[in-house]
């Protein structure tokens, strides 16, 4: 049968109302106003959205900037993208020794992060199934019309886990030169905190930082008031901000989320998600729809909202309470299309509406 394939992008599913061109909501709030210079762009096969707030900035000046942020975005994909066929990771991808492999300190820093979340969650997250994402076509290769063998998904699990690579000081080993990884369920919120951070550096304190649906906020909007973010109701094929769960409100906070209702194959007439239990070799099959998760960082907040989508809405929501400075909404598609959310006790806060 034939594959039908749903793609809007992989990880938009926060609807920005932070009074972008395309809000959903009037800001209002206070009188006096401050200058807004507001721009997007691609980058990592998805969009991006920057609001810098503060003094008048000149038209040679937001040329400047955003020229720049354009330029630190190839930069971090010459690292991190698997779709750059020589960017540093897929080098690493294609190097079938078992020798330490050096690598750069910034993707060190985010296999580090990968690690952490793998272990902490016994599994659930694992950046060693390239092979499987691939064969699901979620990655950089069109993948199968059909469900893998049980020969296929057991030498999966034998190149599957947080034991196959481990982490040197600036270099990376593999237990086996056929292990590779995929960092693409952290890489967009880490390339988030990145620009953030290069904005800081620069001198700017009010911003708002979105790649792909992955947000870091710091200060305030034009308004002077926390950034308002909405948080989409797990519609299958919605559109962007069409239908809102929540509105949250936000500064010096990052939120990213995930979910089965935008990024889905159709295989043999069975529907299948782009996230993958490493644990099972196969793609979520239980009823969480989305998890939106509040954290320090986004790099932080996107791997933690991959991990619960893997685990489920019971588990996912216990491992998530044992977590300090990290809150998130978990929303399940009950079995008469109906949803049903659940949150962690700090949530409700951070509600606007």
């Amino acid at each position: 049968m034939e594959t039908k394939i749903h793609l809007i992008s992989k990880f938009i599913f926060v609807a920005i109302v932070a009074c972008l061109p395309l809000s959903l909501h009037n800001c209002g709030g206070n009188a006096v106003e401050y200058s807004e210079f507001a721009f997007n762009g691609s980058t990592m096969g998805t969009t991006y959205h920057i609001i810098v707030v503060g003094d008048p900035i000149d038209a040679k000046g937001r040329s400047a900037i955003a020229t720049s942020v354009d330029s630190v975005l190839l930069d971090f994909n010459r690292i991190l993208s698997t779709y750059e066929d020589q960017s540093e990771i897929s080098l690493f991808n294609r190097n079938e020794s078992t020798y330490p492999i050096p690598v750069s300190q910034k993707l060190l820093q985010v296999v580090k992060a990968g690690q952490y979340f793998c272990e902490s969650s016994g599994g659930a997250f694992d950046m060693t199934i390239m092979p499987i994402v691939n064969f699901f076509g979620f990655g950089f290769e069109p993948g199968e019309n059909r469900f893998p063998t049980v020969d296929e998904i057991d030498s999966w699990l034998q190149l599957t886990g947080c034991d196959k690579l481990a982490v040197g000081d600036s270099t990376l080993i593999k237990s086996d030169p056929r292990i590779t990884i995929d960092l693409s369920a952290i890489a967009k919120g880490d390339g988030t905190d990145y620009i953030a951070q290069f904005l800081l550096d620069k001198g700017h304190e009010n911003f708002f930082v979105e790649i792909g649906g992955e947000i870091v906020t710091h200060g305030f909007n034009k308004k002077g008031e926390s950034w308002k973010i909405g948080i989409d109701r797990p519609t299958l094929g919605g559109a962007p901000g069409a239908d809102l769960q929540h509105v949250i409100q936000l500064t010096d906070k990052a939120v990213a989320s995930s979910g089965d209702y935008r990024n889905y194959r159709e295989v043999e007439g069975k529907r299948i998600s782009h996230t993958i239990d490493a644990r099972t070799s196969s793609p979520i099959s239980h009823n969480l729809a989305s998890v939106s998760v509040i954290a320090n960082t986004c790099l932080l907040a996107d791997g933690m909202a991959t991990t619960v989508m893997v685990m489920g809405q019971e588990e996912g929501l216990n491992w998530l309470e044992d977590l300090a400075d990290v809150e998130g909404l978990l929303i399940t598609r009950e079995a008469d299309g109906s949803f049903r959310e659940f949150m962690t006790s700090g949530f409700e806060k951070y509600i606007f509406d």
